[in-house]
């Protein structure tokens, strides 16, 4: 038995072409949806690389904010380095107290100090050692004349003690004590000579003590300079 297709062939036409539309549409309805789904990724890495590059950038001008502190802090510690350098080498490493208290120990009660002067002097060659006088550190007296600049870098000290003693037998003994202290070292007597003090103001004595006031008051002394050096240094040419 044959069978017998009553369906026109337009109407199969059109169903066909209607099917192949409906397969479009949904084709690109698919592109449309993964489009999307890419736009919506590509947003969100877009806003997650914004956000990373600000914070970045944050980190960059926090950086810098360091690198200028850095900068500034280490001129500082250079400059203080600096000023470090400088205060070592006028630095001069002295106990003044201890020299004091040393001398006091040494000089006795017939001896009376006028000035005591610590002189600061750079090492030089043996002939101008002997010639060269440094800065004065003036602990007791006046100073005459401007003071001139204290040396710096590595110096030696010479210590210069002017008085007077009651005996002569005193200078050589203030000498010998000198020597032996260890603080000091190069002891020399500049000059010593005797000469005529007056002791200060006395009651007046009557006729019948046969002298002055003045003449009562006024004994003979030895007057001296001496000269040493603080043992805080070792001469190799000696």
């Amino acid at each position: 038995m044959k069978e017998l297709d009553f369906l026109p062939q337009w109407y199969k036409d059109d169903r066909c072409r209607h099917q192949h539309v409906r397969r479009q549409y949904v084709a690109l309805a698919a592109v449309f949806l993964a489009m999307m789904t890419f736009n919506v990724t590509e947003i969100q890495r877009a806003n997650k690389a914004a956000a990373q590059a600000t914070g970045l950038e944050s980190q960059r001008v926090g950086a810098e904010a360091v690198a200028q502190e850095f900068d500034r802090l280490t001129k500082e510690l250079n400059e203080l380095k600096t000023r470090a350098d400088l205060v070592a080498q006028m630095d001069s490493r002295v106990d003044v107290a201890a020299i004091l208290a040393e001398l006091s120990h040494i000089i006795g009660d017939s001896v009376a100090l006028r000035k005591l002067e610590i002189l600061a002097e750079p090492f030089r060659d043996t002939e101008e050692k002997e010639q060269t006088r440094g800065s004065a550190v003036r602990l007791a007296g006046r100073t005459t004349g401007p003071e001139k600049n204290v040396p710096l870098g590595r110096v030696r000290f010479r210590i210069v003690l002017t008085g007077v003693a009651a005996r002569p037998a005193d200078v050589p003994d203030l000498v010998r004590k000198l020597e032996v202290s260890p603080y000091f070292q190069r002891v020399r007597p500049s000059f010593y000579g005797s000469t005529r003090a007056q002791a200060g103001p006395r009651p007046a004595l009557g006729p019948q003590d046969g002298a002055s006031p003045k003449a009562q008051g006024a004994s003979d002394v030895t007057e001296f300079e001496i000269v040493s050096y603080l043992a805080n240094y070792k001469d190799m040419d000696e």
